[in-house]
């Protein structure tokens, strides 16, 4: 497997959280309540499995060992995709604070909540489309056979050492029961 290919697979189970968030959103424009303890649970696959994880696979290893194949032009595709990491991380930070006055009963937690999770929604899917359709292709053009498994090794490492080891794992069941829970219903 090619440290790009890993990252694909890391957006698909980001593409399924987003999923349920739209689906969380809808609950909350009809009216309905949800239970908090599910989107603190998307808040912190957010903070820590995407931000934490996998966006310090792209900032930290895989845009840096892209630098040395830099053309004109590139420098600014990864600066804007750096920019997005950026923002999402306050639409996030945001979420997480409307999140908090949600659970206080604040009446207008629920705005809050719909205009950070549209925002961050919107951001993530431009932003996985631009990074699956144009910047992991340069990627595997560029970065050779040896240097994608060196991605790769130093990925793993990330892993256990930001997020701790089986937290991965505890993110894909939270996937599987938020599937579960709100995508396999109509």
């Amino acid at each position: 497997m090619k440290a790009t290919e890993q990252l694909k697979k890391e957006h698909n189970a980001v593409k399924l959280m987003l999923l349920v968030l739209d689906k969380l959103c809808k609950k909350l424009e009809s009216g309905e309540r949800i239970d908090p303890d599910h989107l603190d649970s998307l808040i912190e696959f957010f903070q820590v499995f995407v931000d934490r994880c996998h966006h310090a696979k792209e900032e930290n290893m895989l845009f840096v060992a892209m630098h040395e194949s830099m053309k004109p032009g590139d420098g600014d595709r990864i600066g804007a995709l750096i920019k997005d990491h950026v923002s999402g991380r306050n639409y996030i930070h945001d979420l997480a604070t409307a999140s908090a006055l949600y659970r206080q009963g604040d009446s207008g937690a629920v705005n809050l909540i719909l205009q950070s999770a549209k925002h961050y929604m919107t951001l993530l899917i431009q932003h996985i489309d631009i990074e699956d359709n144009v910047l992991y292709p340069m990627a595997d053009e560029r970065l050779s056979a040896q240097k994608q498994e060196e991605l790769l090794v130093d990925f793993d490492r990330l892993e256990v050492d930001e997020i701790g080891v089986g937290k991965h794992e505890e993110f894909h069941r939270l996937i599987d029961r938020m599937r579960g829970i709100y995508l396999s219903k109509n």
